[in-house]
């Protein structure tokens, strides 16, 4: 024991516990407690916002400012300074500005509970102020996207209204080159029509001035999509000969139709397709045979699709047969008469005809077409030749002319006479007073006279008429 005390170590650590507990001792009798030391810290802030508010932006318009972002330092206990930086807000008051002009004005400062300005730089901002001005602008239309194949876009029919008024401060004012709105025409087959196509004005730059004010803001347009193609049907001509011993029974092109492109007036005068030649001599034998004509665009247009057709031409031995009870067709006649056909009497005719055998088969005299066209002949009777109408590949075997006489007639109109009235508020005496009649046989003579007159110059009429009907019977069919 008397070792471990005289060694200096432990005698050293012993004092200091015992200094310890007496510290200790004296300072929980006493009750004082020692107030803790407070730590302040500064910060600095760079880059704040400056937020503005207080402005009438009916009138004028805040054009510029000096310094739109300001730098802080702040002093505060560190759990307050090291807030986020959005807790600090710098403002301006921009209530006290009437007119248009520059303007300084102090910025003031908000921010965590506990937290002091030290500094900020700047203070104080410059600001502009411009008074709005308003002018008028023509509107135009943009497009985007594309309409469908084989489709434009024309220009636009309808911009309503055509003028708006654009609100800007006055330096930016002089800076609009135009008011323009977008219609999308992405896949477009037919005209696009939008009732409100929002618009926007663009500077000199091309740039969008978003602070622009527009009236309206908005205007309805309509802008035409028209086909760059017609549709036009397919007409198979014919070259060559086929041998003597077959005829065409049938000719089956694999597209019935073409489509042509080109300019709008061009289409306009569009009509069917006649380009495809069928040359006869290459077909020997009797069957089907399937040739191949290229399609070329008409002169004026631009493409033509498809650029080749594949037909099927059928070829069989000639038949002949005769149909009958073909009926003759009147045509033209003219107002006021009735025209009859007096030879042949049946009003009918028959004819020979040649052609594929199971074409002539399945003919029925309703297939063929005899017209008689008495448009401009006079009352008579006269002989027309008939327009022949026949079928695809049926031909006539006699080519001779075919005539009908036909009689034009006036049609009688019934002559009515005119009513006597009774003369009213004569007494009955005076009626049957003989000196009276001779006024009222007088008053029906010119109708009885006119009645004949009208008569005879009907038959006057008819009979120059059968006089004048040969020659202009032979002169009128002629020219048909």
């Amino acid at each position: 024991m008397d070792k471990w005390i005289r060694n200096n170590t432990a005698s050293k650590l012993l004092a200091l516990g015992v200094s310890i507990i007496l510290w200790a001792m004296v300072h929980m009798d006493s009750g004082t407690a020692v107030p803790p030391t407070t730590f302040y810290e500064t910060r600095v802030i760079e880059g704040v916002q400056i937020q503005t508010y207080g402005f009438d932006d009916s009138e004028y318009a805040l054009t510029g400012i000096d310094k739109d972002r300001v730098n802080l330092e702040v002093r505060g206990k560190r759990s307050n300074i090291m807030l986020f930086t959005d807790d600090y807000k710098v403002k301006l008051d921009l209530s006290g500005v009437k007119e248009p002009g520059t303007h300084t004005l102090p910025l003031t400062f908000s921010g965590p509970s506990g937290v002091e300005l030290v500094s900020m730089e700047p203070s104080m901002v410059t600001v502009t102020v411009e008074e709005r001005m308003t002018n008028p602008f023509n509107v135009t239309i943009g497009t985007k996207g594309e309409p469908a194949k084989g489709f434009r876009a024309g220009e636009p029919t309808t911009i309503e209204p055509g003028t708006v008024n654009v609100t800007l401060p006055e330096s930016e004012l002089a800076t609009v080159a135009q008011v323009r709105g977008t219609v999308d025409l992405d896949g477009a087959k037919e005209n696009v029509v939008e009732k409100k196509v929002k618009l926007t004005a663009y500077n000199n730059e091309g740039e969008a001035m978003e602070d622009a004010i527009i009236e309206p803001s908005s205007v309805a347009v309509e802008i035409p999509v028209e086909a760059t193609f017609i549709t036009a049907p397919l007409q198979v001509e014919y070259t060559g000969r086929l041998p003597d011993d077959l005829v065409i029974s049938k000719v089956n092109p694999k597209v019935k139709e073409v489509k042509l492109y080109g300019s709008k007036e061009v289409l306009n005068g569009a009509r069917p397709y006649v380009g495809v030649t069928v040359n006869l001599s290459n077909i020997k034998d009797s069957g089907t045979t399937v040739l191949t004509a290229d399609l070329t665009p008409p002169e004026g247009f631009e493409k033509i699709e498809p650029s080749s057709v594949e037909i099927e031409v059928t070829a069989a031995s000639h038949g002949e047969r005769v149909v009958e009870g073909i009926p003759v067709t009147l045509k033209g006649v003219p107002s006021g008469m009735e025209a009859t056909i007096t030879d042949p009497r049946s009003q009918t005719m028959s004819m020979t005809l040649t052609g594929a055998p199971d074409q002539l088969n399945s003919l029925t005299s309703t297939d063929i077409g005899l017209v008689a066209n008495v448009a401009g002949l006079k009352a008579g009777v006269h002989e027309i030749p008939l327009q022949v109408t026949l079928p695809n590949f049926i031909n006539r075997v006699d080519q001779k002319r075919l005539v009908v006489k036909v009689e034009l007639k006036e049609i009688d109109r019934p002559v009515t006479t005119k009513p006597t009235k009774p003369n009213e508020g004569k007494d009955n005496d005076k009626l049957d007073d003989p000196e009276e009649k001779p006024d009222s046989g007088s008053e029906d003579t010119p109708e009885n006279s006119g009645e004949g007159n009208d008569q005879a110059g009907t038959e006057s009429s008819s009979g120059e008429g059968k006089e004048e009907a040969p020659s202009g019977s032979g002169n009128e069919s002629s020219n048909e």
